[in-house]
C-alpha cells in the first residue's frame, strides 16, 4: 500500500476513534441510553475493523469505499432514541389513576407489580429509586414516585439518563404546582396543570 494511502488509512483511525471517545463520554454523561450506546460502538468498531482491512489490503480505497455506505451514525443514533410516547399519573394515597397523558395501551399486569413494590416502599418509609424495564422489543417503562403521586411514562425505545431525571424534574414541578390539589381532602385530576404535557408532545412530534 502506498504512502498516501496508508497516512489515509491511519487519518481515518484517528477520527474513528475520536468519535469512539466521543460516544464513550455521552454515554458517561446519560446523554445516550444504553441502547444508543451499543448500536453507535458497535458501528464505530465495524468501522475500525473496515479500516484495518484496508491496511492490509491490495485495493485500500475499495475498501475505504465501503465505509461510506450504509445508515449515518446520525441516523442510527436516531433510530435508538427513546421518544415518550404517553404516562399515566397514579394518586399515592388511594393508589387511583388521576390521569393518562399522550399514548399508553400497557396491560395492567405488567404494571401492577412494581406499582404494587413502589406501595409497599413507600409505607414502610423507605426511599423509592426510579424503575426502568424493558417490556416489548421497542418499549420501556419508566416508574418515578414522587411525595403525591407515582408517574409511568412510556417509551419508545429505551430512555436516556439524561431524559429520565427530565422525567423525574417534571414530577416534581408537578407536584409543587398542585401541592394545594394534594393537600384536601380529594384530587380533582381536571384542575391540575401537567409540566409533563411538554415532554411528551415534543417527543411525539420527534423534535429533540
Amino acid at each position: 500500500m502506498s504512502t498516501e494511502a496508508t497516512s489515509k488509512v491511519q487519518a481515518y483511525k484517528a477520527i474513528i476513534q475520536q468519535k469512539i471517545q466521543k460516544v464513550l463520554s455521552e454515554f458517561a454523561e446519560g446523554a445516550i441510553s444504553r441502547e444508543q450506546f451499543h448500536a453507535i460502538y458497535e458501528r464505530y468498531t465495524s468501522q475500525l475493523a473496515l479500516a484495518d482491512m484496508a491496511a492490509l489490503s491490495k485495493a485500500p480505497d475499495a475498501v475505504m469505499g465501503m465505509m461510506q455506505d450504509g445508515q449515518s451514525t446520525i441516523a442510527v443514533k436516531e433510530a435508538h432514541m427513546g421518544k415518550a410516547i404517553g404516562m399515566t399519573i397514579y394518586n399515592n394515597r388511594n393508589g387511583t389513576l388521576l390521569e393518562t397523558l399522550g399514548e399508553f395501551d400497557v396491560p395492567p399486569d405488567k404494571l401492577a407489580p412494581i406499582l404494587n413494590d413502589f406501595t409497599m416502599l413507600m409505607e414502610s418509609g423507605r426511599r423509592v429509586d426510579r424503575e426502568i424495564r424493558k417490556i416489548s422489543a421497542k418499549q420501556w417503562l419508566m416508574f418515578a414516585a414522587g411525595r403525591f403521586t407515582t408517574v409511568v411514562t412510556l417509551f419508545h425505545n429505551e430512555p436516556s439518563d439524561l431524559q429520565s431525571r427530565e422525567i423525574e424534574r417534571l414530577h416534581h414541578d408537578f407536584e409543587e404546582a398542585n401541592q394545594v390539589f394534594f393537600k384536601g381532602a380529594s384530587v380533582d385530576a381536571s384542575k391540575l396543570a401537567y409540566p409533563f404535557l411538554v415532554f411528551v408532545e415534543r417527543k411525539m412530534k420527534g423534535v429533540k
